[in-house]
């Protein structure tokens, strides 16, 4: 009996392994050549450089001419991920795309990683290039940089900023308010551990299921395995204290909300149906709240909405560019 046991149980796993073997090479073997060419930042894209406040180096893709529009992306992304912005903007805006400090080839400065810095290298970026109109649009951390900005230089939203767009993203930790206590716990003790110089468990994904099948979580309905590589290359490349502090400060200190109302300028918010990381009722806030708001929900859109609807989010751009020319 036992016996049988053993073997149904082993039946039953051999059948999982194969059943998640056969998803992976799913998710690896899907193409879409249309749309994965847009992925690639256009050739013709240049380079470059703004020093942050802190001292560090800020770097910046940029492309096109006219009104700019600056691209802000999320915690271990880069510049990069917005290359479809670079190829369906840059013919009527100046497109600029940030790496933030610690991601890509951007560096912090002395003051190291916090939601504050973030919202200092915006300014340091638009003081620094003399830009006006500006039209800045974040995802995700982006997003929360973004309204960081917004709130922590008034002045300089006042002068400078035309609109404001703000995709797959919070105005605060975006968590399960019941998990907050724990995550804080957990940034803690790795701040603890990079503070000592001990080690801290990796935070890079190979390239095995497992990870491909956490990145797959954060797009909504049949993303390319071109777009999910972009993630995990990108989560690769991030460095390791960039990501734990950033986290951390996230979780514990970042929470814009109750100043929402203070931000006038006309603004998008943007949210997929699938999104699991800054749901919808997350996005409801925002547009709830910021006073000259427009919220577009997309169905079985996930997070990576620069890279699975780039057509809608050029559009809400465009629509922003018309609603703040007045």
């Amino acid at each position: 009996m036992r016996g049988k046991t053993l073997l149904r149980a082993g039946a039953v796993v051999g059948a999982v392994v194969v059943a998640e073997r056969l998803l992976a090479r799913r998710i690896r073997n899907r193409r879409d050549p249309e749309h994965d060419e847009l992925l690639v930042p256009p050739d013709d894209v240049r380079h470059l450089t703004v020093p942050s406040r802190d001292g560090g180096t800020l770097h910046l893709l940029e492309r096109g001419e006219g009104q700019p529009v600056l691209l802000v992306h999320g915690i271990t992304l880069n510049a990069e991920l917005w290359a479809p912005q670079l190829h369906g903007l840059a013919g009527d805006f100046r497109v600029l795309s940030l790496d933030q400090r610690g991601h890509g080839r951007s560096t912090a400065g002395a003051d190291g990683y916090g939601m504050g810095q973030l919202g200092d290298d915006i300014a340091a970026v638009i003081e620094g290039l003399d830009l006006h109109d500006v039209l800045l649009v974040g995802h995700s951390m982006g997003g929360m940089a973004s309204l960081t900005f917004a709130v922590d230089h008034p002045e300089l939203r006042r002068e400078r900023l035309a609109g404001l767009g703000l995709v797959a993203t919070s105005a605060g930790p975006p968590i399960v308010p019941a998990l907050v206590p724990r995550a804080v716990a957990l940034g803690a003790w790795l701040i603890d551990r990079l503070d000592d110089g001990r080690p801290v468990p990796s935070l890079r994904f190979s390239g095995n299921d497992l990870s491909l099948f956490m990145i797959r979580s954060v797009f909504g309905k049949n993303p390319s395995a071109a777009a999910i590589e972009q993630v995990r290359a990108s989560i690769e490349g991030t460095d390791d204290e960039a990501m734990i502090r950033l986290f951390s400060g996230i979780i514990g200190d970042y929470d814009t909300v109750e100043h929402l109302g203070d931000i006038d300028v006309p603004a998008f918010v943007v949210v997929g149906t699938r999104d699991l990381l800054t749901p919808v009722p997350f996005a409801r806030v925002m547009g709830e709240r910021l006073p000259d708001a427009e919220l577009t929900i997309l169905p079985e859109a996930g997070h990576q909405l620069m890279q699975e609807r780039p057509d809608a989010i050029d559009q809400l751009v465009r629509d922003l560019a018309k609603r703040a020319a007045g």
